[in-house]
């Protein structure tokens, strides 16, 4: 008997509690994002590259229990920022914006990180909605590093000449 071809949507009251890169390209889809390229880490589990609709290029990478990498049960949404806003200003940007974690992972690195557990199961609804708020999240936490970084210029320049 043939199989049934995987499904294309998902029922925003679906219960997810593991994730396959077939999930995760929906979960795309549904972010209205255009995927960039997608594989597995040395582990087996699926990641996915891409880029939001307002040009932001994240990634969305799994956490499995399991060597076959069958069993994802945690979701992690990443972005990366090259920056060289100080200290201060990145515990200030992780302070601000709790619903994601803000940190250095070089000296003019900022990962901007928002882990989702499916243990017992989210909703896809859950799983969007999650989606979503790390984006704006993102969004906000750049253009305050623009902002600063569009100051800092402006307060080394000094004065016009005339």
């Amino acid at each position: 008997m043939p199989q049934a071809a995987p499904p294309t949507v998902r029922a925003p009251d679906m219960l997810v509690g593991t994730v396959s890169l077939g999930d995760l390209q929906l979960l795309l889809d549904d972010m209205a994002a255009q995927l960039n390229s997608s594989g597995a880490n040395e582990r087996g589990a699926p990641f996915v590259f891409a880029t939001s609709e307002s040009g932001m290029s994240f990634g969305i990478y799994t956490a499995c229990a399991d060597e076959e990498a069958l069993d994802c049960r945690g979701v992690e949404f990443l972005a990366v920022f090259e920056t060289d806003a100080p200290a201060e200003t990145v515990n200030q940007l992780d302070s601000d914006y709790a619903a994601v974690s803000i940190y250095r992972s070089g000296p003019t690195t900022l990962n901007i990180s928002r882990y989702v557990i499916l243990d017992h199961g989210v909703t896809w609804a859950n799983l969007l909605e999650n989606a979503a708020v790390f984006e704006v999240l993102c969004e906000r936490v750049g253009e305050t590093l623009s902002e600063q970084a569009q100051k800092q210029l402006a307060e080394h320049a000094g004065p016009v000449p005339r």
